[in-house]
Parts: C-alpha cells; sequence; structure tokens
C-alpha cells in the first residue's frame, strides 16, 4: 500500500506556550496570563495559546493515518527548538516533507521515521524542528499500523523485538506552574508516576 497524500492542518494544544525568558525576568502573573513584554524570538505575548500541526497521510485505500506535532511549553528556552507557530511549519512540511512520503509504499516504522528523523532541512542545513519529527514519524507509525490492520504497539514491539505489555505502562505526570496544588491532585487520581 502506498501514501497518496500528504495534508496538512492547525490546530490548538492543551497548553500554552510561555516565554521562560519574560518570566525569569520579572513578568507578572496574572490569573492565567502573564503581564510583561515577551523576550524570546516569535512570542507576541509572554503566554500564549500553544499550537499545533496535524499531519495526515491520506492512504491508497482510503484510511488516513494521523501524526500531531507538537511542542514544550518553553519553546526557544536554554538550546530548545524555536516557538512552533503553525503558520511558520506548515509551508515547510508541504514542500519540503510531504513530497518525500508521497506516492511511497509503506514499508516499516523504522524505513518511513528515518526519512524526516535522518534528514536535513534544505532551507536551513539543520535537522527539522522536534515537534515536525515527533508529528510526522507518528504519521508514519500509524501508516504502517493501518496497511497491516494492527495497532501501532504492535508494530513498534515487532520492529523493536518486544511485546505488548499486558498491563498498563506507568506514564509520567507534569504538574505545570502550580506545582504543589497540581501534585496533591496527581496524587488523590493515583498517578503512577510523579515529577
Amino acid at each position: 500500500m502506498k501514501i497518496k497524500k500528504v495534508v496538512c492542518s492547525a490546530g490548538k494544544t492543551g497548553f500554552y506556550f510561555d516565554d521562560q525568558k519574560a518570566i525569569k525576568a520579572g513578568a507578572k502573573n496574572d490569573g492565567n496570563f502573564y503581564v510583561g513584554e515577551p523576550m524570546t524570538p516569535g512570542f507576541t505575548s509572554v503566554r500564549q495559546m500553544g499550537e499545533s500541526i496535524s499531519v495526515m497521510f491520506i492512504l491508497e485505500d482510503g484510511q488516513v493515518a494521523f501524526g500531531d506535532c507538537a511542542a514544550v511549553q518553553y519553546s526557544g528556552a536554554g538550546g530548545r527548538d524555536p516557538l512552533f507557530l503553525a503558520k511558520n511549519f506548515i509551508p515547510v512540511i508541504e514542500k519540503e516533507i510531504a513530497p518525500l512520503y508521497e506516492g511511497r509504499e509503506i514499508t516499516s516504522f523504522r524505513e518511513l521515521a528515518d526519512i524526516v528523523d535522518k534528514m536535513e532541512s534544505p532551507s536551513t542545513g539543520k535537522v527539522y524542528h522536534t515537534a515536525i519529527r515527533y508529528g510526522v514519524t507518528q504519521a508514519c507509525l500509524d501508516a504502517v499500523a493501518k496497511s497491516q490492520h494492527r495497532i501501532m504497539a504492535e508494530v513498534i514491539a515487532e520492529e523493536y523485538g518486544t511485546q505488548v505489555s499486558d498491563t498498563m505502562i506507568p506514564i509520567f505526570t507534569q504538574s505545570g506552574d502550580d506545582r504543589y496544588m497540581n501534585a496533591d491532585k496527581m496524587i488523590m487520581k493515583g498517578a503512577a508516576v510523579l515529577p
């Protein structure tokens, strides 16, 4: 089976992008906002809505494989990739990455993922933004799973020589800004792994 087309759609994440440099420089918390001027390139306010890009692979048989490109809360801080704004990165995916996948035979997750994971952008000479690699490789995994009529965990288990667990895997939780209050919520809900 082949990947027929790659489609992108801008979206919102479940959290925010925070300008860590401005916060450390004294931006004041005002409810869910911060008062102050942004200091990190790309930010228009100290806290702004998180953005995402859904990458969809349309498969030959009409199925759609999905992957979501999303970045961390403190984008652009401490050597991290720059602020991930959909309007800036959808054109990169459409022009540079989509042509590498459209018309390609669906083989293995590793082979498809390596295309974007190990490639440098011709426009920047650098590896692609982590959010792009995260979302595109997720779509690759979903495409392989759908082409084989399996779940993604089965594909990973086979390719990495492991087994799908028959027990729930403990998932790390994140507390966000209000660490003490949210740690209590995690304890109350029985979170498996605390920060």
